[in-house]
């Protein structure tokens, strides 16, 4: 949306950055409006680690932004060449953590932590880190006038980085921002964010999937795991159950400085709950995008939680898209199909004729064994859409 200069305050001779508003968006008032809100909010946020604004206005050359000139590289070009120390990686975090403590006290969310939006220079002293680009930040106050400029529903935010609220087009608070630092830091620790692929197979994971724990990376040297306890519970899928910043800084500080303090103990989450926890499974009651489906048999306790995070309600009655029989028999499918909703299962992989032998008792469909979440979700969708039931109905079992 702009360019930045570095050029010279000649008063107090001093270097400054100044970034000054692309001409093809100076006439764009939603441009102008999202330019002069940038330079409010860095401006109400004053602590070591952000990016100092020093003056505003406007001149011929259009809107611009003076702010002092960061030393070092962005943390991205230190990243090109693998991951950092682990010292190093905790020292970055730390200073990004304590910004945001200090920016989420003041109710400042960031809403776009990622490695091109933190600058680090390298020094003997250890590394100096600011946290720059305001540009989607907001204040979540009703009482201030520097409020969102996005609605839900609309994405903003860098798709590698995004909180699973954000990935899904929902409102976001100051734990979206813990998420993005925690990809972030799982970034500096494996050379690589917690999930790859293409915009649309990003947001998905951010929303439904588990990252691999640092554990499971096998890094050399291995992570303690304090810290990948840490950084699993900073990539939590419900924002309430995340750790705060404050609590994210003294934990980084303990793993930073092992001689102090010890970090206070993060039980290292099983699988299944890394996907959502057992307490956010009710969100999926408000969610309207979520399907219904009713279950004749045993459901796993990580199949359940797993479809929940990927939008599936299990109800014991009411508008369900399809019932979902795992392990039943041929006799048991026939008299499920003889009912009012289509009946799914599962087979041994590569039984072809267990799939034909279930279809031609009745069943809608078979899905290979074990069965996952995200396949069944899919066909759940698509039966929805083409009967136009209602995503929700029945009593959550």
């Amino acid at each position: 949306m702009g360019v930045v200069w570095r050029a010279r305050q000649l008063d107090l001779d001093r270097a400054v950055a100044v970034k000054i508003l692309h001409p093809n968006l100076a006439s764009r008032g939603d441009a102008r409006a999202r330019f002069v809100r940038e330079a409010r909010v860095a401006a109400t946020l004053a602590h070591e680690h952000a990016v100092r604004v020093l003056d505003f206005g406007e001149a011929p050359a259009g809107l611009y932004l003076v702010m002092e000139l960061v030393a070092g590289r962005t943390l991205r070009a230190w990243l090109e060449d693998g991951p950092l120390p682990r010292a190093e990686a905790l020292a970055i975090a730390l200073a990004i953590a304590r910004v945001l403590e200090a920016a989420h006290r003041i109710n400042l969310v960031h809403r776009d932590i990622k490695p091109e939006n933190t600058f680090v220079d390298r020094t003997p002293a250890g590394p100096v880190v600011r946290v720059v680009d305001f540009g989607l930040a907001f204040i979540a106050d009703p009482q201030s006038s520097i409020g969102r400029m996005t609605d839900e529903g609309i994405l903003g935010g860098t798709p590698a980085y995004m909180s699973p609220e954000q990935a899904r087009g929902k409102a976001v608070g100051p734990s979206s921002d813990v998420y993005s630092l925690g990809c972030t830091l799982y970034e500096m620790l494996a050379g690589r964010p917690p999930f790859l692929g293409p915009v649309a197979e990003l947001l998905t994971r951010h929303a439904y999937a588990p990252p691999l724990t640092l554990r499971e990376l096998e890094l050399d040297p291995p992570a303690d795991p304090a810290l990948d306890a840490l950084v699993l519970a900073m990539l939590g899928k419900s924002p309430p159950l995340r750790p705060t910043a404050a609590a994210v800084a003294t934990q980084l500080a303990a793993l930073a400085h092992p001689d102090g303090a010890p970090p206070s103990a993060l039980r290292l989450r099983e699988r299944s709950e890394r996907v959502l926890p057992r307490p956010a499974l009710d969100a999926v009651d408000d969610d309207p995008g979520a399907v219904a489906i009713q279950v004749d048999g045993a459901l796993p306790d990580e199949l359940r939680l797993e479809l929940a995070a990927a939008g599936v309600r299990v109800v014991a009655s009411g508008a369900a898209v399809a019932l979902f029989a795992p392990g039943a028999s041929l006799e048991r499918l026939r008299q499920l199909a003889a009912g009012p909703i289509p009946v799914i299962t599962d087979v041994a992989p590569g039984d072809f004729d267990g799939v034909a032998a279930r279809v031609r008792v009745g069943c809608r469909d078979a899905l290979p064994r074990p069965v996952r979440a995200d396949a069944l979700a899919r066909k759940l969708r698509r039966l929805a859409s083409r009967r136009h039931l209602p995503a929700i109905g029945g009593t959550a079992t």
